[in-house]
């Protein structure tokens, strides 16, 4: 063990518990060799003991690089901590090592339990037209509306409807069979309408909507985020509607967002922003947002991939303000954001994390790029300053 990259490549594997006899032989070796190299180990047990949350062992391999070059610059061998939770994480998966009477002895300690933050998964309730609500899950089930329309659920949790032409159906004149889709804080889940459109909701979602399409236009009713793939039919648009304002649609691919704005990105195909009789059309790779106090629709360019990526399983955020990001993340799992420096709010980042992911593997990134910190206690994230 001469090499100093050696030596914290072996202390690594030592504290994984990856070392053979040999291996774990040369460690005590070294810590007998001096009372600095005695003091360096120390100076990762103390840091797993004050430190309160850590990340995943992959990060510890990632930063390690950074983290051995701290510890060099430190003449008093502190550990810098933005990088120190690298280790927390490994001292507590395997066992505390405790250094006593210049000897190595592997001790188990007691350490809080790691608190995973769940993230969120396919939920849903179906409320049909009686009024009668249906928890969706990952069993399937069919179920029949009062104008004889089947509603089938999937294995996976996924809804269509089946016309009821041929069964009795009603006609074209008689009122529409309305059912609402309510997917909570903390789900997500998808549906095919009766002509064929698929839709995909957000957390915190509402969709109502007719079980059959009767009449001149197709119209649904939005509150939240969707994505739609609008099936084609010419003769008959599609509407969204979002309170006073309308998306009109005539096949085409798109994302609507009413959290806080309404704004609609458009991927392919056109469509059209309609309030008060006026309408802004979009075309692909555009936003367009309506202000609901001046009542103007203004329309930009924009990478959709950071709107639409949450539908296939990913969030991405591209110079995107701290509250606008944790505002996503809280609704996806479940989180409580406390800022302790409100200015904080406003610091604009980027990053990408899986939605099936822990969350905190983003927060670690966010520390490294920003004056940010982040102190997760259960659910709850604390957001202060360096």
């Amino acid at each position: 063990m001469i090499e100093q990259n050696e030596i914290d490549e072996k202390l690594l594997a030592y504290l994984l518990d990856e070392l053979d006899d040999v291996g774990r032989e040369e460690v005590k070796a070294w810590l007998e060799e001096s009372e600095r190299n005695k003091e360096y180990f120390r100076e990762f047990q103390r840091v797993h003991l004050e430190f309160q949350w850590g990340v995943y062992a992959r990060e510890v391999k990632s930063d390690f690089n950074v983290l051995r070059k701290k510890l060099r610059r430190r003449s008093s061998l502190q550990v810098w901590y933005g990088v120190a939770a690298a280790v927390v994480i490994l001292l507590s998966v395997g066992g505390m090592l405790l250094w006593n009477s210049g000897e190595i002895e592997e001790k188990p300690v007691q350490v809080a339990k790691k608190v995973t933050i769940q993230p969120g998964k396919s939920q849903a309730i179906l409320v049909l037209s009686s009024g009668e609500e249906v928890a969706m899950g990952n069993v399937s089930r069919q179920l029949e509306e009062k104008d004889g329309t089947s509603v089938v659920v999937s294995e996976t949790g996924r809804i269509s409807y089946q016309s009821a032409e041929g069964k009795g159906g009603i006609s074209k004149d008689t009122a529409r069979v309305m059912n609402r889709l309510v997917i909570p804080r903390g789900g997500e889940f998808n549906l095919t309408l009766s002509d064929g459109t698929r839709v995909w909701l957000n957390a915190e979602t509402e969709l109502r909507y007719p079980v059959q399409f009767n009449g001149k236009e197709r119209v649904v009713y939005l509150k939240g985020e969707a994505y739609f793939e609008v099936s084609k039919n010419k003769e008959k648009p599609f509407l969204v509607q979002v309170d006073d304002m309308s998306v009109k649609v005539y096949g085409t691919e798109f994302n609507v967002n009413t959290y806080n704005k309404i704004e609609t990105v458009l991927v392919t195909g056109s469509v059209g922003m309609n309030q008060g009789g006026k309408e802004v059309l979009l075309k692909p790779n555009q936003k367009g947002v309506f202000d609901q106090v001046s009542g103007k629709i203004t329309v930009e360019d924009v990478d959709v991939l950071a709107y639409v990526s949450w539908k296939n399983g990913d969030f991405i955020f591209r110079n995107e303000s701290l509250n606008s990001i944790m505002d996503k993340l809280s609704r996806w799992y479940g989180l409580e954001v406390l800022y302790q420096d409100a200015g904080l709010q406003d610091v604009r980042l980027s990053g990408n994390l899986k939605r099936y992911k822990d969350v905190r593997e983003l927060f670690v990134s966010f520390e490294k790029i920003s004056d940010a910190r982040f102190k997760v206690q259960g659910n709850k994230v604390i957001v202060s300053s360096k």
